[in-house]
């Protein structure tokens, strides 16, 4: 079975590539702005923040992606590294040591509201709540209550190993380079303790992000691996092998999206982590180092990469069961892409088809075959069993 996946994912490759060249999958441009030095990016609605290196905050009215225009910016000592939303609110990582939170309210008069000054450089910020928790020369948690008056809570002492930081209570989670990812526990912000190192000295530890079910996925130099805690320790789940360093990771529903150096934009299902496939792609051919999901778009930015918005409608936010669950059996849909009718094998069962939005447009029998109708437009659809929860979700690309 895994041979004839493979056979029909090569097809698919090729007569994508056949179609329209190799730079893109599934995902569509939708515009960029330039004239800029980002290095970290937030949307919040209309509005994009953007920590611009050197340039320090840039503001963007970002309502239509197609002429993107720079309302205000601010210009700071630091260079800007990383930014984060803080109720109405920006907090940014600058590298002269500080964490400042700015009010950007009147985007031609950015003020600043508070300022905590570190004993070491911080890289990354992550917001939860109040709390701002930071790393870089060390691991830190502060206290934005108010924000004009910003506290220290707690510290850990961390190596000088900076690379991404996320935090999902009750833990902190550090990709440290090739020091390899630590985990912290918060469950006392004033007295952050170690849950333990991992992958030190064996990978290069770039990004890190934690799903709805407490799955982790870590990026390194040439892959991603998804692992979960599993007592006093991390449980290996599953690995795909990387085009680029992954340097950050988004993860919603059965999709990660991946900022994957100058490989690009890099869309998996992740619905099973032992089998990860890949679904989706755009290659711009300058490095990628952030991404921001603001579905049905997707901001991926870079020093030299500038700022890109797309489309990832394809994509569809449907959820996964939990994966506690046994291992569900998979839908062999093929061919895919096709024009007018594919053929579904798997265990006997009454499939949904859905669209992009969620709705179903039709029902299947497993095994059997699907002809759409004529009227129904080229795109991904997705095959969801009716009753048995051990089959899992498969998909299929329709193209008139």
């Amino acid at each position: 079975m895994g041979v004839n996946m493979g056979k029909y994912f090569f097809i698919v490759l090729c007569f994508l590539t056949a179609c329209f060249g190799a730079d893109s999958l599934g995902v569509r441009l939708l515009g960029r702005y330039t004239p800029c030095s980002p290095l970290d990016m937030v949307v919040d609605g209309t509005t994009g923040y953007v920590a611009n290196s050197s340039g320090g905050l840039m503001i963007l009215d970002v309502a239509n992606p197609a002429s993107i225009s720079s309302p205000g910016y601010l210009f700071m000592p630091g260079e800007a590294t990383s930014i984060d939303i803080i109720g109405d609110y920006v907090a940014i990582a600058c590298d002269d040591n500080a964490l400042r939170i700015l009010d950007p309210s009147d985007p031609s008069d950015i003020s600043t509201v508070g300022e905590y000054s570190s004993a070491f450089d911080i890289a990354n910020c992550f917001v939860a709540g109040d709390t701002v928790y930071v790393n870089g020369g060390g691991f830190a948690v502060l206290s934005a209550n108010p924000a004009s008056a910003i506290s220290l809570l707690g510290e850990y002492s961390t190596v000088f190993a900076a690379e991404d930081i996320f935090v999902k209570h009750p833990y902190a989670y550090l990709a440290e380079n090739n020091y390899g990812l630590s985990i912290i526990d918060v469950t006392d912000p004033s007295s952050p303790v170690s849950f333990g190192r991992f992958f030190g000295l064996e990978e290069y530890v770039r990004s890190v992000s934690v799903d709805r079910w407490d799955r982790i996925y870590i990026g390194t130099n040439d892959e991603l691996m998804i692992y979960r805690m599993d007592s006093d320790t991390i449980e290996h789940l599953g690995s795909w092998t990387a085009p680029a360093p992954v340097r950050d990771i988004e993860v919603e529903g059965r999709y990660a999206f991946l900022a994957c150096g100058n490989s690009g934009l890099r869309i998996l299902d992740v619905s099973s982590p032992a089998s990860i496939s890949e679904v989706g792609y755009y290659v711009l051919g300058s490095e990628m180092t952030s991404v921001h999901l603001d579905y049905p778009r997707i901001w991926l930015v870079g020093l030299w990469a500038r700022i890109n918005c797309f489309d990832i409608s394809a994509f569809a936010n449907i959820e996964e069961e939990d994966i506690s669950k046994p291992e569900k059996s998979s839908l062999i849909i093929y061919p895919s892409p096709f024009n007018a009718e594919c053929r579904l094998e798997g265990p006997v069962c009454r499939a949904g088809i859905y669209d992009v939005r969620g709705s179903k447009i039709d029902e299947v029998d497993i095994p059997g075959s699907w002809r759409p109708r004529k009227d129904s437009p080229s795109g991904i659809y997705l095959v969801r069993p009716l009753r048995n929860e051990g089959i899992s979700t498969g998909s299929v690309l329709l193209m008139r």
